[in-house]
């Protein structure tokens, strides 16, 4: 299935490959047949990194702790009563899974959370973007290549890969549209994440050893902006009379509608649309935020001896502007760059003390 993929990639496979496996696969299964962490623990967790997005949140945290408690349940009770090796009981075991997708604008927390989620899972997890796939044939990555990842995610084991997470980043950019410059292969690229997505044995071919993958217990979980999918929902919504948040009442047949291939939409049962984050949201990813960009800079500026402070005003006034730019909470790391850029460069060395940035100072550097 993978004919195409690089030598560099199979080189970094191959080496992992070399390496000790036994070791590695005993402690991927302990942590998922030991998993018990429940929805509530897991959101409180992904609270300390992602603001806002309750709902979102909560859908993620739910869907996790269940497809891990559910898959940990299960393989407990096959090695208990079984006599066949953890391979053989990885390929029969058989659990209902719970594929997700979300849609939301650009920098509101999808890919984050799905990260997040991960790390306190210990399973690997691959963020691929779809923009770079194209069905066999054409120009591009086939959507097999997207295993590889996985594979070196997993240190080369395919017993722990199996048990990992992919992220499917921008999948509205394959929807399938009837103009001529969009990208032919859409619908094939549609189908070639099917057969990945339904969890099927798949062959890596690393030219010397083929590797059987399959993506039975993967999760998936899909990300897009969807733009214009809100006004799909709207028109069906008010052709049959519905009332409420479009959000609350997204079908398959308005996925179907934008471009994307049912069959491969019912493979994302669970869905959850993100919102545009807020002035007060995009603040407290600055001041609450475990992985604020502006906790970064003070942590750099304070090894040299100045000790950075932002008033109030100046951190509604960067919120603003990232809320101007429509980057989402990823373009508060661009802004806060631009901003202090000439006092990182100037002060250590020759400045000790505070730096206090206010709404004036913001006013002279980013009119």
């Amino acid at each position: 299935m993978l004919d195409g993929t690089t030598g560099y990639r199979k080189q970094r496979i191959e080496a992992k490959l070399g390496e000790v496996r036994d070791q590695q696969t005993k402690a991927a299964l302990e942590q998922i047949l030991e998993f018990n962490k429940t929805p509530v623990e897991i959101k409180a967790d992904i609270d300390r990194f992602v603001i806002g997005q309750e709902t979102g949140k909560i859908v993620m945290s739910t869907a996790i702790a269940f497809h891990y408690r559910r898959l940990g349940t299960t393989l407990k009770e096959a090695l208990a009563g079984s006599d066949e090796d953890i391979e053989a009981v990885l390929r029969h075991t058989r659990t209902p899974k719970a594929n997700i997708l979300m849609v939301g604008p650009t920098g509101c927390g999808k890919t984050y959370t799905a990260e997040i989620a991960s790390r306190l899972v210990g399973v690997p997890f691959v963020v691929e973007d779809l923009t770079k796939f194209s069905e066999t044939g054409y120009v591009g990555q086939d959507t097999g290549d997207i295993l590889v990842d996985l594979l070196i995610a997993a240190g080369g084991n395919p017993l722990v890969a199996q048990m990992g997470i992919i992220y499917l980043d921008e999948i509205d950019k394959i929807a399938t549209e009837t103009v001529a410059y969009r990208d032919v292969s859409g619908r094939g690229v549609q189908k070639g994440l099917l057969k990945l997505v339904e969890g099927v044995e798949n062959t890596v071919d690393l030219g010397k050893e083929r590797i059987t993958l399959s993506t039975r217990h993967v999760l998936f979980i899909g990300g897009g902006v969807y733009d214009k999918l809100d006004g799909l929902v709207e028109e069906r919504m008010a052709r049959h009379g519905l009332q409420g948040a479009w959000q609350d009442h997204l079908l398959t047949e308005d996925l179907v509608a934008f471009g994307m291939e049912r069959q491969l939409m019912g493979r994302f049962p669970v869905r959850v649309a993100y919102g545009q984050l807020t002035t007060g949201d995009l603040k407290d990813i600055m001041t609450k935020g475990e992985d604020s960009p502006l906790k970064a800079y003070r942590h750099d500026l304070r090894a040299w001896g100045i000790e950075l402070r932002f008033t109030d005003g100046a951190l509604t006034a960067v919120a603003h502007r990232a809320q101007q730019e429509g980057t989402g909470a990823r373009g508060l790391t661009g802004i806060l760059h631009r901003l202090l850029l000439d006092d990182l460069f100037r002060l250590p060395g020759s400045y000790l003390g505070e730096l206090v940035v206010d709404e004036s100072y913001i006013q002279r550097r980013m009119p």
